[in-house]
């Protein structure tokens, strides 16, 4: 059998550089220039895991999140210890909260979007 590995995880977006900076902010995560260029942007995962990677798609259309007139087709998850070091760290980087599920409001996360508006949540989950 064998052994696959996920190579990265892309995100379409119509500025990949804007965006990458944005997630590199918020995840304290370097562009890798040497897999970058005008199209392709690549954030290299200190740990070694796969990069997150943003590629250009001069027709996107934003996630109308929580409508689903343009659902979101995907979201990341980002784990943090606190709730409010996630909010701290999601609105200092450049995101704006979401509003919160309202059969969620005591859960252990909270909804944002970057600024090309992808959903995606801080979890203080253990």
């Amino acid at each position: 059998m064998t052994s696959l590995k996920l190579a990265a995880f892309a995100i379409d977006c119509p500025e990949p550089r804007r965006l990458a900076e944005f997630y590199g902010r918020l995840l304290g995560w370097e562009i890798d220039e040497a897999e970058t260029d005008d199209d392709w942007v690549e954030l290299a995962d200190p740990a070694g895991g796969a990069p997150l990677a943003f590629q250009r798609d001069p027709g996107y259309r934003p996630p109308s999140w929580p409508s689903r007139d343009v659902p979101q087709m995907m979201h990341l998850d980002v784990r943090v210890t606190t709730l409010d070091e996630g909010h701290r760290r999601a609105l200092e980087a450049g995101a704006t909260q979401l509003p919160q599920p309202t059969d969620q409001q005591d859960a252990k996360f909270r909804v944002y979007a970057d600024p090309d508006g992808h959903p995606f949540c801080m979890c203080a989950c253990q």
